[in-house]
């Protein structure tokens, strides 16, 4: 693999001849090469370079004569287009660079975009952009066309606010007169000296690690749980310390709700209560996930002023309490934030114990749209950005509907109460804007890290947040989340793993920060414990499916608040806790498996469904009443599960070629580029399994123009589309001789000679049909029996067409009941099984096994696991 840079003067290579002057990719190169030696760099960046001039003067043909497979090509332009005598048109901008994109991937590279970096320009103290439009097309583009973006405009807009405007001044050329180079000096806030060359490429040198190491973030396997230093005497955490080292565990999660304690007057900040937790867990050697505790700002920020706090839909205040009340789009609160959060950072340095850094603490977890001043302001800025005109808008939202045509984006409402139901583009826009403001506060914070450390950052969320979960770790090194399933449920913590294992392309580590070791619960919900047993197979599952750590919320108890029901280790008083006895089982389970997970590798499956957080928001505004995307996904996915088929489950972006089956439930809108992704799965063999709902509404969550299911429809010719609700006491499809009754949104079709009708409701409709497609095949699903998870016929026609894509089958087949993953040595399969039920369950070998737990050898045929039982079976490869 090599690296090729094409950019301008901010990027070149100067080689001393300009004295300081240094292009971020001069610098990059040096870094690079001294960490990855077998790594080489190609700057093909020139002083004074637009796009229209790099591709004229036939820089980019001499780069991508240099482009073979793997290789990676930065690409970093916009100071010289927006200069007036260069002047290139934002069109032709976004064109050059497309045009780039497409020609780099048809050589096998990989191109990777990079927004300007930002010129240094103070206005009243305040560090001002002058280039961000570039940015917002960029990210356009990223998009589009499934391609990394380095945001170095917000990067180095935040570290020259953080630095201030005197400080920031040394990242720059600043000669005095009599200089050699510059004799009557120069005052250049554009072109870096080689302190802040040396600045940005520290951030690019981050950024690119997925890219060129394949080593974990992570060398060891973490087990622990949260601890809260501000809540505990010295001596009570000093006793749980010990504790946790008598429970086998070597990690602590600190700090995401100590923001009073760290500044418990504005700007005076102190970090005594981190310095004596960190020491104390150090000297004890338990490794630390420090987090910013911006979802509990203290009573100073909010007093006296209620318009920094969430305002609800009925345009009344949320007031001081609880946590997440502040409106994360607050100028104020953002920069108080940053401002705590790069101090946390710096402070994290002191202690080689703390091993990551996690932002916030589960986003959205208790509010989701703000409707305050600062979110209406804000609002009506990325309509423009987004539609730039407001016909533009008009048309894409149908407003004629109603009369609800707009003249200005200031028009625009915000959709606060109103009679009826707001249009379902105003809502879907504005739930998208409030994901994507909060991406941006995010990367913010990150940035702020950044700039004062290299350590991995990351976040807990979850499923059950309106959150757009790639672009949120996009920034991000590694993907953290919580959950708190019923025992019943364990469909639903397995999809975590294979969920979130595939957020990142290229890091596959994740971290579980958070789950109950027993039962979740406040003071408004008890919850039923998990079985005795049960717990210990999470962790089995959860670290052979990949996690690197496994923490419990919480250690011990607390006395206050308002989750005191929560199970934890110890009880507020020390006692053990309700699953205790588990928590010590795990710890030394965690021991016995420690040496087979590492010197094994996760062996990914050969089927996938997608998952689309845009899909998830589409059905937040139109549910029908019926629908939640959280629980439409869980049981596909456990349906799989049920019959013993493991499935990888990735997102829109993902690369679908190492896959044979590919699902795609419940995605309403297909954009181009998955449709041509779609396309090149099939005409390579891939096998592609569509809806429910799939492709049934555009990416304004309009109903399609000519075809009921757009784009889709049109390519695999379907027509006379129609959708209602079914009746499950009269409607019915039939299957491989098989009745079921119907139940949610039907979709029903009429399909070509070319095609094979798989299943009709009783009227006759169409409601299954599959074709072949080039080298594969095409199946589309436009409804589901009642309770299909269970159903016969759903599992009649899993057995059918899916099951024959797993993987392991030629090995082991398993019950309802058993789940399992696979992971692999030079020599062996290691397939990791576990009973996640109180009855005995069996299984059936068809190779001879041992089990690496207990040495006992296993033959040719059926055998039983004990309830919440477990082993690692060993197959000898052929």
């Amino acid at each position: 693999m090599r690296l090729l840079l094409a950019g301008d003067s901010t990027v070149a290579k100067y080689q001393g001849r300009y004295g300081e002057m240094t292009g971020w990719g001069e610098a990059l190169e040096t870094l690079l090469v001294e960490k990855y030696p077998e790594l080489t760099v190609l700057n093909f960046a020139k002083a004074g370079a637009s796009t229209r001039s790099f591709e004229e003067e036939g820089l980019f043909a001499q780069l991508i004569a240099q482009v073979e497979p793997t290789d990676l090509v930065l690409i970093q332009f916009g100071h010289n287009d927006q200069n007036p005598t260069k002047k290139v048109p934002m069109n032709d901008y976004f064109h050059f660079i497309k045009r780039w994109i497409h020609q780099i991937k048809e050589k096998g590279g990989q191109a990777i975009l990079c927004t300007p970096v930002e010129r240094r320009h103070f206005v009243s103290g305040e560090q001002q952009a002058t280039l961000k439009e570039y940015e917002r097309v960029l990210r356009r583009l990223a998009k589009e066309e499934e391609v990394t973006l380095l945001p170095l405009n917000r990067y180095t807009n935040q570290l020259y606010q953080r630095l201030g405007e005197r400080k920031s001044r040394a990242l720059f050329i600043h000669p005095a007169p009599g200089d050699v180079v510059f004799p009557v000096g120069s005052v250049d806030d554009t072109h870096f000296s080689t302190v802040g060359a040396a600045q940005v490429a520290r951030y690019v040198c981050l950024r690119l690690a997925d890219f060129l190491s394949t080593a974990p973030l992570f060398n060891q396997y973490y087990y622990g749980a949260c601890m809260y230093p501000e809540v505990w005497s010295k001596e009570v955490m000093e006793t749980d310390v010990k504790h946790l080292q008598a429970l086998k565990m070597n990690f602590a999660r600190i700090g995401e709700f100590v923001w009073s304690a760290l500044e418990p007057e504005e700007g005076q900040y102190d970090f005594t209560l981190l310095e004596e937790a960190l020491t104390l867990y150090q000297e004890n050697g338990i490794d630390v996930c420090l987090c910013i505790p911006t979802p509990t700002p203290p009573r100073w920020l909010t007093y006296e002023h209620p318009e920094r706090l969430i305002t609800n839909i009925d345009g009344t205040k949320m007031v001081h309490g609880s946590r997440q009340h502040v409106c994360t789009n607050n100028a104020y609160f953002r920069e108080k934030a940053y401002q705590l959060t790069q101090k946390i950072a710096a402070f994290s340095k002191k202690y080689e114990n703390v091993i990551a850094i996690q932002l916030d603490n589960e986003f959205k977890c208790h509010v989701d749209l703000c409707y305050c001043d600062t979110c209406q302001a804000r609002w009506h800025e990325w309509l423009a950005e987004e539609y730039l005109e407001i016909e533009n808008l008009n048309a894409a939202w149908g407003t004629k509907i109603w009369s609800e045509e707009y003249r200005s984006f200031a028009e625009v409402v915000l959709p606060k109460t109103t009679p009826f139901l707001h249009h379902a583009s105003l809502m879907n826009a504005f739930r998208r804007f409030t994901a994507e403001t909060l991406n941006e506060f995010a990367h913010e914070l990150t940035h702020c890290i950044r700039i004062e450390t290299d350590l991995p950052v990351t976040h807990n969320t979850s499923f059950g947040f309106n959150l757009l979960n790639e672009e949120l770790f996009s920034e991000l090194d590694v993907v953290g989340f919580d959950t708190y399933p019923a025992a019943s449920n364990y469909p639903a913590f397995l999809l975590n793993m294979d969920t979130w294992r595939n957020v990142k392309k290229n890091q596959q580590d994740m971290l579980l920060l958070e789950t109950s070791t027993s039962h979740a619960g406040h003071l408004e919900n008890y919850v039923q414990p998990h079985p005795a047993g049960y717990l210990v197979n999470e962790v089995f599952t959860g670290f052979a499916g990949g996690l690197k750590s496994f923490s419990y919320w919480h250690f011990r108890g607390h006395r206050y608040g308002v989750e005191q029901p929560h199970s934890c280790v110890v009880t507020a008083w020390g006692e053990p806790d309700k699953g205790y006895e588990d928590v010590k089982k795990s710890g030394e389970l965690i021991e016995k498996m420690r040496p087979f997970l590492e010197q094994s590798t996760f062996v990914p499956s050969k089927i996938a469904i997608v998952y689309s957080d845009h899909a998830k928001r589409h059905y937040n505004v139109e549910s029908g009443g019926i629908y939640q995307h959280r629980s439409l996904v869980t049981d596909c996915f456990a349906s799989l599960i049920y019959q013993g088929i493991q499935a990888e489950v990735i997102q829109e972006t993902s690369d679908f070629s190492t896959f044979d089956l590919l699902m795609i439930p419940f995605v309403r809108h297909l954009s181009p580029i998955l449709l041509e992704k779609i396309k090149a799965f099939v005409q390579q063999g891939g096998k592609l399994i569509l809806g429910p709902m799939t492709g049934d509404r555009t990416e304004e969550l309009a109903w399609p123009k000519t075809n009921g299911l757009d784009i889709l429809g049109e390519w695999l010719e379907i027509k006379n589309v129609t959708q209602y609700v079914a009746n499950d006491t009269v409607d019915y499809m039939t299957y491989e001789n098989q009745k079921a009754p119907l139940s949610g949104l039907l979709t029903t079709f009429s399909v070509g000679e070319t095609w094979e009708t798989l299943a009709q409701t009783n009227e006759g409709k169409t409601i299954l049909a599959t074709k072949k497609q080039g080298k594969g095949s095409v199946t589309y699903i436009g409804g589901l029996p009642k309770n299909y998870t269970d159903n016969p016929l759903w599992q009649a026609y899993l057995a059918k067409e899916i099951a024959p894509f797993e993987k392991s089958a030629s090995s082991i087949s398993l019950n309802k009941g058993l789940v399992k993953y696979c992971r692999e040595t030079k020599t062996h399969l290691q397939i990791y099984l576990a009973n996640m039920t109180g009855k005995e369950e069996n299984f059936t070998l068809h190779k001879d096994a041992i089990d690496l737990l207990t040495g006992v050898r296993y033959c040719k045929e059926k055998h039983n696991v004990l309830p919440y039982g477990h082993h690692i079976l060993a197959i000898e490869k052929d």
